[in-house]
């Protein structure tokens, strides 16, 4: 399995440096300086000039392009233009505040998602079910900003319930990740109904009934645990939108995670802050990608790393 590991790492890196070369052309392409930004024309043309050299800027693009990668590959991400703090810094100042919404996220949808995906397969052309399928497609089609205001104005303003924004208490994460959470909730509980589906209708499952085993050892002893390969990929996946995506419920609720460092790398041409969130988030795909490779093994035996 460590060959494995090694061989999906190596064919990473031309993923990584191609997101990178496609970053760095997409970000000198765009109309926009970030010098001009940061001074919103307020400077005359010498200290733009000035300050563009200080910060290299001037130089061949090729040139910039390669002082980046080769920095990057030392853990140097370079610094922020509009702070001038080190971004790999602002990078793990930020993680903290995402990794909790990530993870209190994933359980809130494995915890909802999975159990009603089960309960529509069981139910397949039943009320339940089509109440669930309908519940699903609501969530992945409501924009995720949208529902996160709803949720504020509802559970904040109207009820109470809940703090709307920031991030200081356990109580603070619950709205968030519950918005973030029954989103992904909805996908997974798709997945889960249909590979439920294909699973309950193999041989090795009517065998299994035949032979007096009980609905509940037979759905989760036998069915479950075979269909839980392609959830396991949407929830791979899943985390790695979610540790790099949720730039608006971050924005909504006020959380100072990676995804308002990104909203203001953006929103000020900061170059070095968006070169590091997108190969961050190339990182974080490729990891996750070869995590549920690995899962695979662990759930189906007859998988092997090869």
């Amino acid at each position: 399995m460590l060959v494995y590991i090694i061989r999906r790492l190596w064919a990473g890196i031309p993923v990584l440096l191609g997101v990178s070369l496609i970053t760095f052309i997409l970000m000198h392409v765009v109309p926009g300086d970030p010098v001009t930004v940061a001074f919103e024309k307020k400077a005359d043309p010498a200290t733009i000039e000035r300050i563009r050299r200080e910060m290299g800027l001037d130089r061949p693009l090729p040139v910039q392009y390669a002082d980046f990668v080769l920095k990057a590959l030392r853990g140097d991400l370079g610094r922020s233009f509009q702070t001038q703090q080190p971004v790999t810094s602002m990078i793990r100042s930020a993680m903290p505040a995402t990794l909790k919404l990530t993870a209190s996220a994933v359980l809130v949808s494995v915890a909802i998602g999975v159990p009603i995906g089960i309960l529509s397969a069981l139910n397949r052309g039943s009320v339940v079910d089509y109440m669930a399928t309908v519940t699903a497609l609501s969530f992945i089609s409501a924009p995720v900003f949208w529902v996160a205001m709803v949720a504020q104005l509802l559970f904040g303003y109207r009820l109470g319930w809940l703090p709307i924004s920031g991030f200081d208490t356990l109580k603070h994460l619950v709205l968030p990740a519950l918005v973030l959470g029954t989103r992904y909730a909805a996908s997974i509980a798709r997945y889960t109904r249909s590979s439920m589906l294909d699973v309950v209708g193999q041989d090795y499952i009517r065998t299994a009934r035949a032979k007096g085993l009980s609905g509940r050892v037979v759905i989760f002893k036998h069915a479950l645990k075979n269909a839980l390969i392609p959830v396991i990929t949407v929830v791979g996946l899943e985390i790695g939108g979610l540790l790099t995506g949720s730039i608006l419920t971050e924005s909504v609720f006020g959380i100072p995670g990676l995804g308002l460092v990104t909203i203001r790398g953006l929103n000020s041409l900061d170059f070095p802050v968006i070169q590091a969130t997108v190969l961050l988030t190339a990182v974080i795909f490729v990891v996750m990608n070869i995590v549920v490779d690995i899962s695979y093994s662990l759930v189906d035996p007859r998988i092997r790393m090869t």
